[in-house]
C-alpha cells in the first residue's frame, strides 16, 4: 500500500463522518486532509480536491448539485462512494470512471474490504 495518502471526505452527514473518519484513522499510511459538508461552491475547495488521492464522496450532499463536482474530481486517482443510493442510481459521471463502493450504513469490516480492494487493483 502506498503511503501517505491524502483523504478528502465529501459528506454532511455528522455520524457518517465520524465513522468514516475512524476507519480511515485504520490506516496509518492514510491521512485526512479535510472533510466538506457543502457543495455549494467546489471552487472554493478545488485546491483541497487537487491534492486529494482518496475521495470519500457521498452523492447526496447539501448545498448544490452532485454533477458540479465532475470537473473537480476528474484527476483524484481513487475515488471511494459512500452512500446510500444505489450503484444504478449514481450519476453517469461517477459510474464511466473507476471507482468503488461503499453502501450506507459502512461498517468498519466493508471499509477493510474496500480497501483491500482498492489497493490489490492497483
Amino acid at each position: 500500500m502506498p503511503h501517505n495518502l491524502k483523504c478528502l471526505i465529501i459528506e454532511d452527514e455528522p455520524l457518517a463522518i465520524k465513522k468514516i473518519s475512524e476507519y480511515i484513522r485504520m490506516f496509518p499510511s492514510f491521512s485526512i486532509t479535510g472533510t466538506i459538508r457543502d457543495i455549494e461552491d467546489p471552487a472554493r475547495f478545488a485546491i483541497d480536491l487537487r491534492a486529494t488521492d482518496i475521495l470519500f464522496l457521498d452523492l447526496v450532499v447539501s448545498g448544490g448539485i452532485i454533477e458540479t463536482l465532475e470537473e473537480y474530481i476528474a484527476g483524484i486517482p481513487f475515488l471511494i462512494v459512500t452512500s446510500a443510493i444505489s450503484k444504478r442510481d449514481y450519476p453517469s459521471f461517477v459510474k464511466e470512471r473507476s471507482h468503488y463502493a461503499l453502501q450506507k450504513p459502512i461498517s468498519p469490516e466493508m471499509f477493510r474490504e474496500c480497501i483491500a480492494e482498492l489497493f490489490n487493483m492497483c
